[in-house]
């Protein structure tokens, strides 16, 4: 396996597992100790692991972008109270548009007899709504492999041309200093339609991306409705972030 190879299958198994240690990996990958810790200087060196005290290593979270069936599998228990909880402020006849973030791909199975329309750019999220006979409209452009998402001056058009009662939303990171963040230029731009075009916004987000950071502004911690899975002391006198 030539190491470009097995740094990628060392961020897939990361992606899948919070904490994985060197004899596990060494192991997995059926090489000796002093080859993993080559991939595993390379992979820290470009900002893509942390290696841990006593031989751990986990993903950096702030660099890398996962995929949305790999974001499925982190925090699934607070992913599904953050959707509950959002699906509480959804009303009858509301159009609403969903995001393809994982947090929002676990409202689907509460909007069942819901009588709401839900309008999409998520591949995944598309799916499910046709599964669950949700009422549903896709929004097409070009794909982002990563998100199975559909992006760009298609996509923004199309979005441009409706209004929603209420838009969900995910983001990769938020922080008081830097506000909710996303790592894509072409999603920052879906978002702020959909926030523009929508009476009311929410975005989803779990405790553990607080501090967290990437490449774009979204918006500010202010600029709308945040639902979290649990409180963070930092974040106490925010009156628009609501608990789960």
């Amino acid at each position: 396996m030539i190491p470009a190879v097995r740094q990628q299958t060392i961020i897939n198994l990361l992606t899948e597992n919070d904490i994985l240690y060197m004899d596990f990996l060494a192991e997995h990958l059926e090489v000796s100790f002093s080859t993993l810790r080559r991939d595993l200087r390379e992979l820290e060196k470009y900002g893509k692991i942390t290696l841990l005290h006593g031989g751990g290593v986990q993903l950096n979270k702030k660099s890398i972008e996962l995929s949305i069936s790999a974001k499925l599998n982190l925090n699934r228990e607070a992913k599904n109270k953050i959707a509950l909880k959002a699906c509480s402020f959804i009303q009858d006849n509301d159009v609403i548009f969903l995001d393809p973030s994982s947090t929002t791909l676990q409202m689907i199975p509460y909007l069942v007899n819901r009588n709401v329309t839900v309008i999409t750019n998520g591949i995944y999220h598309i799916n499910q709504l046709a599964t669950h006979q949700i009422p549903c409209i896709m929004i097409g452009g070009n794909i982002k492999q990563a998100t199975n998402s559909c992006i760009g001056p298609l996509a923004e058009t199309a979005l441009n041309g409706l209004f929603f009662n209420k838009c969900f939303l995910g983001a990769n990171g938020f922080s008081k200093k830097s506000g909710i963040t996303n790592h894509d230029i072409n999603e920052y731009t879906i978002k702020r339609i959909a926030m523009d075009k929508s009476s009311e916004s929410y975005f989803l987000i779990d405790s553990s991306k607080y501090n967290v950071v990437t490449m774009i502004k979204v918006a500010s911690l202010t600029d709308t409705t945040i639902i979290m899975d649990k409180s963070i002391p930092d974040l106490e006198g925010y009156t628009n972030i609501i608990l789960a």
